[in-house]
């Protein structure tokens, strides 16, 4: 049965009229007539009738037109894919370079395995570039960390870490107080993630003397081999904390939470909420919970 000869019978079925018919599918009357005989040899029975010079429906016919509809919609849609299906689906990821490591690529060899069509394009950005590129929907999965409440966002929380001050293990003191170091050394600081510091230093004698940065790859170095002090989350220089080489001196917000990211546009989208799903179901294990569902 070809999809021409149900397009023509659809369009017959609603003009009930050959002439107009004609007109609409821009085809000959006998194109027509030649269609719609095709479609009742191969179903063995009359589509349509016609008395009083007017065509109308048999029951068969009408049957037919109701199924016709259908079929039609469903071919209309298939046409609508996207020709860049047929190629690899590029998954694009995005978050700090810690939560890249940490919390994709352990995923991405079983996401690999399951969908050979999908590759991944990670980047390790900011959480505010991070946020507004899920938003414009310009990348598909993000890691961020903190609060974060949108209604156009998915979110799943999926670890917590602490944000810290911190010195370089050579210039740690244990009988120090805070002020002390405030007096010797500036505070180096990460302005793009915005932690929540402020009630702390609200209380110091001595303000401490803060340098803006980028990128808490910088705090880091400031830390490691500047004589500076620097805020960071905690989980970024644990590797430091743990071998000693980096001290904590003050615990500033404990348990802030990193939440796995994703447009609620994009539920649809088989891969990504695989993904999605499998990060934050292996989160849930980790802690015991339930098994993530959908709001």
């Amino acid at each position: 049965m070809e999809i021409r000869n149900l397009q023509t019978f659809q369009v017959v079925a609603e003009e009930l009229n050959m002439t107009h018919s004609a007109i609409k599918l821009n085809y000959s009357q006998p194109t027509i007539t030649k269609h719609i005989k095709s479609l009742e040899d191969e179903l063995g029975t009359m589509l349509l009738d016609k008395k009083n010079g007017k065509y109308f429906l048999t029951y068969a016919g009408e049957e037919l037109y109701k199924r016709t509809v259908n079929i039609l919609s469903e071919v209309n849609l298939i046409k609508t894919i996207p020709t860049e299906l047929g190629r690899s689906y590029v998954m694009k990821l995005q978050g700090h370079d810690f939560y890249c490591f940490n919390y994709f690529m352990p995923h991405l060899k079983t996401m690999t395995k399951e969908f050979p069509a999908v590759t991944f394009k990670i980047d390790g950005s900011s959480n505010d570039d991070t946020i507004g590129r899920l938003l414009k929907n310009e990348i598909d999965i993000g890691i961020v960390s903190g609060n974060l409440v949108s209604s156009e966002l998915e979110t799943k929380v999926i670890d917590h870490e602490n944000v810290v001050l911190c010195v370089n293990s050579n210039l740690y003191r244990e009988h120090f107080e805070i002020e002390d170091y405030f007096a010797l050394y500036p505070i180096v600081i990460d302005q793009s993630e915005y932690y929540n510091y402020n009630n702390f230093f609200q209380h110091s004698l001595t303000p401490p003397r803060i340098i803006d940065s980028s990128s808490d790859e910088v705090v880091q170095e400031a830390i490691l081999n500047g004589n500076m002090l620097g805020i960071v989350r905690s989980g970024r220089l644990q590797p430091l904390i743990d071998s000693g080489e980096i001290k904590v001196v003050e615990e500033l917000t404990n348990k802030e939470p990193i939440q796995v990211v994703m447009n609620k546009s994009n539920r649809n989208n088989e891969y990504i909420v695989s993904l999605f799903n499998l990060i934050a179901d292996h989160s849930l294990k980790n802690s015991s919970e339930k098994v993530f569902q959908w709001s």
